[in-house]
């Protein structure tokens, strides 16, 4: 039988790495911000020509402005990102008659996002995630003791927090889509979190049995295990599926939600329920039991 409790430390190390590697990331390369949040134009083609050839053709429009293509998978649609700039109205104009002109290009859909609308979406989504935070911490208080609130709170924020870094090392474009993926990961994240919870609680409230904190810690991650690993197997298997089959301006989300669920995944075993002993919880079930 695994040990689980015994390797506390180790993933308190690994996790005090990924966390600082995340600062280091983000101070110095930052968040890749979509149009969402800087402003800009969105724009999906059809188009025979490879991702090059239309970065060029759209630069050439403006130079001043940034142009990022991705090709849908196995599909001759792509996305056009380009940035806000002077003149954004009378730029959406010549986009359209620029390529227009083109035969070998098919405009599908244009958007354009003001930036002063994107400081309202920076603001309410800062909120939004702050508000279930605060949600999911009081639900759990009022479930649990307040040892097991701050142990579910803390493995949420460092779920979510590496998996902003995750966007970061890799570039990924930070836009809505992404706040929605981040409290699915918070969500599923607290979700695992609570069965533990739940279980250990269950574990501690039987009568006639010694208490014996680390012991009841990983009888709880054991008995719990097999789910936890088919939850999450077929929760990723359906996410390689989106991966694969969604449109090109939304497979990003899944591969970001994969990661939130490998390191939720993790956080549940190897942080949430030892953060509660750490807490020093056990003798909070020694005095009751008294």
């Amino acid at each position: 039988m695994i040990d689980f409790f015994k390797y506390r430390k180790l993933s308190y190390m690994a996790s005090s790495f990924l966390i600082v590697m995340t600062i280091l990331f983000i101070f110095f390369k930052g968040l890749n911000l979509g149009i969402d949040f800087k402003g800009g134009f969105n724009v999906e083609v059809r188009s025979d020509l490879s991702n090059q050839e239309l970065t060029n053709i759209f630069s050439r429009i403006d130079t001043s402005r940034e142009v990022i293509v991705k090709k849908e998978i196995s599909s001759n649609v792509y996305s056009v990102r380009i940035e806000s700039g002077i003149g954004d109205k009378l730029f959406l104009d010549s986009l359209k008659e620029s390529v227009s002109t083109l035969t070998n290009i098919e405009i599908l859909m244009s958007e354009y996002i003001e930036p002063t609308f994107s400081s309202d979406l920076i603001q309410n989504a800062i909120y939004a995630l702050l508000s279930s935070i605060f949600v999911i911490a009081l639900y759990i208080w009022i479930r649990f003791d307040w040892q097991f609130a701050f142990a579910g709170i803390l493995a949420l924020l460092h779920d979510v927090f590496i998996s902003i870094g995750f966007m970061s090392i890799f570039n990924v474009e930070f836009n809505l889509t992404m706040i929605a993926a981040i409290l699915l990961i918070a969500g599923y994240s607290i979700n695992d979190t609570i069965v533990l919870f739940d279980r250990l609680r269950t574990l501690s409230s039987e009568e006639e049995v010694k208490i014996n904190l680390p012991s009841m810690i990983n009888k709880s991650i054991i008995l719990n295990l097999r789910r936890t690993i088919l939850t999450s197997f077929t929760t990723i298997l359906a996410l390689i599926c989106l991966v694969i089959l969604a449109p090109v301006n939304l497979t990003e989300m899944p591969i970001v939600f994969i990661f939130g669920v490998l390191i939720g995944t993790y956080s549940s075993i190897f942080l949430g329920l030892p953060i509660i002993h750490a807490l020093n919880y056990e003798s909070v079930l020694k005095s009751r039991d008294s």
